[in-house]
């Protein structure tokens, strides 16, 4: 029953987070790019047509897209918020999941006349206090050329937004996407960009890709898989799942001391059995096996008793959504199981068990 129970919490925690990383990085599969090349030092990098269209050839490559991110402020009415501004090139909805992004507006960055628009994050737009997709924002940057705070002179420029997205947590509250062309003209960065993002063709091996980006890139850049670009956010959940795992594997090691009391009180009762077992020729080896095997069945029948319990509680809250939150990422508990979860498990309860049958099993035989 102590195995049972404590293989049994051990899944659920895990297929719980497993369910808010799977919902959480969804979005952030949605809005980075499958590969990211960027300057090692400074901000900006000179476009070089030539790489560019390298890179493009490279088997494996789907699209690619110029980027461009500063700082700005961002005034509607009387608000004012300091915002990323990322220009972007024409491909860019190609690169990454913009359908998966939208939520409010039509995702246009220019109309037949050349009138440039804006996408703007659904938190700056709560910030900015927009009152529909359809307004207009001003946009305002320092120029290079300025010398300090006081005689600080600023590039202004009016765009109107066309649609709202939800870009991720990080993101949302000041994200706003426009044309490459007018955040160059803005920043003064005419043949400038901050990087290059890549979308790679399902099933490509993006390891052999980044590889050869980076051969052609040179040692000037830098490129990234979408984990290395949310690598704080990647090593937080996986920080909080192995904290997880090791308070409750702290759980079945102090489950794991009953089983070696229960044993070894075992052993005492049975001490004449064993005595008169060994008289009639069971060797030694097959008595401390008795005793071995019945420590390691105990745990690994009731590990397996805890994870069936356990994923038929896990495909119940798939299925139905007994259990709910108050969060707004998701009105249902989410959960995911992952095969790896059920080989730690079954990985710590075995080695626990095979741990806590040892002593047993050669205490038996040393009164013979």
């Amino acid at each position: 029953m102590g195995y049972a129970v404590g293989s049994f919490a051990l899944l659920v925690l895990l297929s719980a987070l497993n369910g808010f990383e799977r919902i959480i990085f969804k979005t952030y599969e949605n809005y980075y790019p499958d590969l990211k090349a960027q300057p090692t030092s400074g901000k900006v990098f000179s476009i070089d047509n030539k790489k560019m269209k390298t890179i493009a050839g490279i088997t494996g490559v789907e699209k690619t897209a110029l980027v461009l991110e500063e700082n700005a402020i961002v005034q509607y009415g009387d608000n004012q918020v300091v915002a990323t501004v990322k220009g972007v090139e024409k491909t860019w909805p190609a690169v990454v999941k913009t359908d998966s992004l939208l939520i409010a507006g039509t995702p246009l960055f220019e109309n037949n006349k050349g009138i440039p628009f804006a996408w703007l994050a659904e938190g700056l737009v709560y910030k900015l206090a927009l009152n529909n997709s359809n307004s207009a924002v001003t946009i305002m940057a320092p120029r290079r050329e300025s010398v300090g705070i006081a005689q600080m002179e600023m590039n202004e420029d009016n765009i109107a937004v066309s649609a709202v997205i939800r870009a991720g947590e990080e993101q949302d509250n000041k994200l706003l996407t426009v044309p490459i062309k007018f955040a160059q003209e803005l920043f003064e960065r005419d043949g400038e960009a901050s990087a290059i993002e890549i979308k790679v063709r399902n099933g490509a091996d993006i390891s052999q890709i980044k590889k050869e980006v980076q051969k052609i890139a040179g040692s000037e850049m830098i490129v990234l898989d979408r984990y290395e670009q949310n690598r704080a956010v990647y090593k937080m959940f996986n920080t909080e799942k192995w904290v997880s795992f090791s308070l409750m594997a702290f759980v079945l090691l102090l489950i794991s001391f009953n089983l070696l009391g229960s044993l070894s009180m075992l052993v005492l009762e049975k001490k004449e059995d064993i005595k008169l077992l060994s008289h009639i020729g069971m060797r030694l080896k097959s008595i401390r096996a008795v005793f071995f095997k019945e420590g390691l069945l105990v745990a690994m029948a009731g590990t397996f008793a805890g994870l069936l319990l356990g994923v038929i509680m896990v495909l119940i809250q798939q299925k139905f959504g007994i259990i709910t939150t108050q969060s707004s990422i998701a009105a249902v508990y989410p959960v995911a199981l992952k095969a790896s979860d059920f080989i730690f498990i079954l990985g710590l309860c075995g080695f626990l068990g095979i741990s806590s049958a040892i002593y047993p099993a050669l205490k038996s035989v040393q009164s013979l």
